[in-house]
């Protein structure tokens, strides 16, 4: 019996189907941003003033645990919806069985695609990736600026002690 639920191993199954992976396998490490006023008072939509993201060990043969932590920036759609200060968390299935490298939310809660890794950074984009407990499955924030529309983020790479406990 596997610890999966069904939805998870649908899920799963749906971005992670058989075949030659043409993308580079996510590698695992912690990465994090924490943006300054400046840049936020540049970038008036950006929902996020912190975030860090954790890629770990497997956990099938094709995926492995994904972790996003947020604090949102007091603007934007996070001001707006009374977000601002809080912090978020998500769980994410990585991996890159299809032609890109996405790590994706159980229960449609979105989905992030690495553009580019390096051994300092790591860039993801998304238009739609819900951070945050709600009562509903999926989240309560989307990471997206504007619903639907790409937002790319710039991560450093740090020390695995920043990550501990996501």
């Amino acid at each position: 019996m596997s610890i999966f639920s069904k939805k998870t191993q649908m899920v799963l199954a749906l971005l992670f189907c058989t075949g030659a992976a043409s993308a580079e396998e996510i590698r695992p490490g912690c990465y994090e941003r924490v943006y300054s006023d400046a840049h936020l008072a540049g970038q008036p939509a950006q929902v996020v003033s912190e975030i860090r993201f954790y890629v770990g060990e497997w956990l099938t043969e094709v995926a492995r645990r994904g972790a996003l932590e947020v604090i949102a920036a007091n603007q934007g759609h996070a001001r707006r919806d009374d977000n601002a200060g809080r912090v978020m968390t998500q769980f994410l299935f990585c991996g890159s069985e299809t032609d890109e490298t996405v790590c994706q939310v159980e229960c449609d809660g979105g989905s992030l695609f690495v553009t580019r890794q390096t051994g300092d950074s790591l860039t993801f984009r998304t238009r739609y990736l819900l951070v945050g407990n709600s009562e509903e499955c999926g989240g309560q924030m989307d990471l997206a600026e504007v619903p639907g529309q790409w937002v790319s983020y710039r991560l450093n790479r740090v020390s695995t002690s920043v990550c501990e406990g996501m």
